[in-house]
């Protein structure tokens, strides 16, 4: 039975989210410039929890079978488990991922940055709404201190590639699209532009959209084999979490170090039933920054 491999392969590239922060709440200076080149593992700890579970069930079942000399079956529930904790795996692969973001001052408490994963582009900008501790410029002094507290909007692309379907001419994965839409709330405290330490617990809505020929395709599958292969037009997912980090170094260079932990839900109504492909995720990254220009300010009233 051809179709039902094809439509597993269709789901697994590119699915996995970039999570991590990379950076403080507080803006940079208008003009000043920061380049921050990272990596991150994504891990899906739910997922794998999921299939290693489902794994050592039907392998117990298998023994005892042996055992006792019967014939090891699989019944429809257990294939169901099987079948939705691999699906659940291959969209959301662990894997690492590397990273390139820059960021500009763009106005007194507003910055915008773009960063490139190799799965996604993401677009975002980040307004300050508190500040707290000393008066500062572009640089923290030794001996000074920084509160801040910024909101962020995020809006990412991701890229889908696929060279087993490109040679099989099944689909072209250019018709899949897939959109994640971040709300970011970050908070951290500076001393002396030598240590930060930072939070940003966000939420990530992300809609991915098959493509239409697939899922027509997908339709045929029952007829000829008996098993409901449909897949949906449209598959949603919430991620909600948060990124605990730190930040060493001196002005113009930093090191940061952070990890992002939280929970993905995806229900969508694949292969003829709801299936939950959800769970708790952990993504570690590090990465360094370093920054450069901008003008010398002082913040506003009421920062």
């Amino acid at each position: 039975m051809r179709v039902l491999p094809l439509l597993l392969l269709a789901l697994t590239p590119g699915c996995a989210s970039t999570l991590s922060t990379q950076q403080t709440a507080r803006t940079l200076a208008p003009g000043q410039v920061q380049v921050t080149g990272g990596v991150g593992a994504f891990v899906p700890v739910g997922a794998l929890v999921r299939v290693v579970d489902a794994g050592i069930e039907q392998g117990e079942a298998a023994r005892d079978a042996v055992v006792n000399d019967r014939p090891y079956t699989l019944s429809e529930e257990d294939q169901q488990e099987l079948l939705t904790a691999g699906v659940a795996l291959m969209v959301a692969p662990p894997g690492v991922n590397p990273e390139l973001m820059v960021r500009v001052g763009v106005v007194d408490r507003l910055d915008v940055g773009l960063r490139y994963s190799g799965i996604s582009l993401r677009g975002d900008l980040k307004f300050q709404l508190a500040h707290g501790g000393d008066e500062v410029g572009r640089y923290l002094e030794l001996g000074q201190r920084s509160f801040d507290m910024a909101l962020g909007v995020g809006v990412s692309k991701h890229f889908f590639s696929s060279p087993v379907l490109d040679v099989l001419e099944v689909v072209e994965m250019n018709d899949f699209s897939r959109y994640d839409v971040e709300v970011p709330l970050y908070l951290s405290a500076d001393w002396g532009d030598v240590f930060k330490l930072y939070a940003a617990p966000k939420y990530i809505y992300s809609r991915t959209r098959l493509d239409a020929r697939l899922v027509d395709y997908s339709q045929q599958g029952k007829p000829v084999s008996g098993f409901d292969a449909r897949l949906p037009a449209t598959v949603g997912s919430h991620f909600v979490g948060s990124t605990l980090g730190i930040a060493v170094g001196y002005r113009y260079v930093h090191l940061f170090a952070e990890v992002t932990g939280g929970y993905f839900r995806s229900r969508p109504q694949l292969f003829g039933m709801e299936r939950n492909l959800g769970g708790v995720t952990v993504m570690p990254s590090v990465g360094l920054a370093i920054r450069a220009g901008g003008s010398d300010r002082k913040p506003t009233a009421g920062r």
